[in-house]
């Protein structure tokens, strides 16, 4: 097995002979918290759909454990234990955040298609079991307060909460979050942090992408900068910060660029 968990080689994805992901190269560590970073419009998320099978790339191998899963559809993506959030918070408004957060363990249950119309005493048990650990997601994300509470009807920040607790419930062995701090507050964004720190805790690989440059350069281990879907620069926070390139391209037009 490969000591790698992920492992992106020469990766290219084109839109309309547009270039949006250019012969990539990353190494992610099992029990990292790897960063993507890079200028709206780089590639990021390209490259996460990438990874989770939304998009195939035209180029290139993506190995998991040492395994190509390039073209690989995105539900077996997620049985593999490759997990994501997204930009835009994607709940189900009428349902209660516990049956959100229920829904991300279809995959781990034991059920057969028949329990629904014979219960049986293993279909209890893995209900009851089920439940528990959607208890245990919403304690660990503050949401127990929530619990029979729609979705719809709590903050953005609640919801961006309730969206990664899901994910979580599904058990991934990596855990993909698309700017999970984007429209949070400043207290809200410390919260999350400490609950990402949590996360990785628990032996979740975590890659994740951040405008939000305090909460990367605490948060990541490692990191990679990309531009025009192009490789720029990749390392510890400390290295990548002080490279002219990265401040040429990202950090310094942060101040030009508002919404980044």
């Amino acid at each position: 097995m490969s000591q790698y968990l992920l492992e992106i080689k020469n990766v290219s994805k084109f839109f309309s002979g547009l270039t949006a992901i250019d012969a990539l190269n990353l190494k992610v560590k099992k029990g990292q918290i790897y960063g993507i970073i890079g200028p709206n419009g780089a590639g990021k998320t390209t490259l996460f759909n990438c990874i989770t099978g939304i998009y195939t790339p035209e180029e290139g191998e993506i190995l998991w454990n040492g395994k190509e899963i390039k073209g690989t559809a995105p539900d077996k993506i997620a049985a593999l234990g490759i997990l994501r959030t997204f930009q835009t918070i994607r709940l189900f408004a009428e349902m209660s955040v516990a049956e959100n957060i229920m829904s991300g363990r279809h995959i781990k249950s034991n059920q057969k298609w028949y329990n629904g119309i014979i219960p049986t005493p293993a279909y209890y048990k893995d209900e009851k079991y089920n439940w528990e650990k959607v208890g245990e997601y919403m304690e660990l994300f503050g949401l127990s307060e929530y619990a029979t509470t729609p979705a719809g009807d709590l903050s953005y920040g609640v919801q961006r909460k309730i969206e990664m607790a899901r994910a979580l419930a599904a058990e991934p062995e990596l855990l993909i979050l698309d700017e999970p701090a984007a429209g949070l507050n400043e207290n809200e964004t410390k919260e999350l942090a400490e609950i990402i720190r949590k996360i990785q805790d628990m032996g979740v690989t975590i890659m994740m992408i951040e405008h939000d440059m305090d909460m990367v350069m605490s948060l990541c281990e490692y990191m990679t900068v990309i531009n025009f879907g192009a490789w720029i620069c990749d390392g510890i926070p400390e290295h990548v910060q002080d490279n002219p390139a990265v401040i040429e391209a990202y950090i310094g037009v942060e101040d030009e660029d508002e919404d980044e």
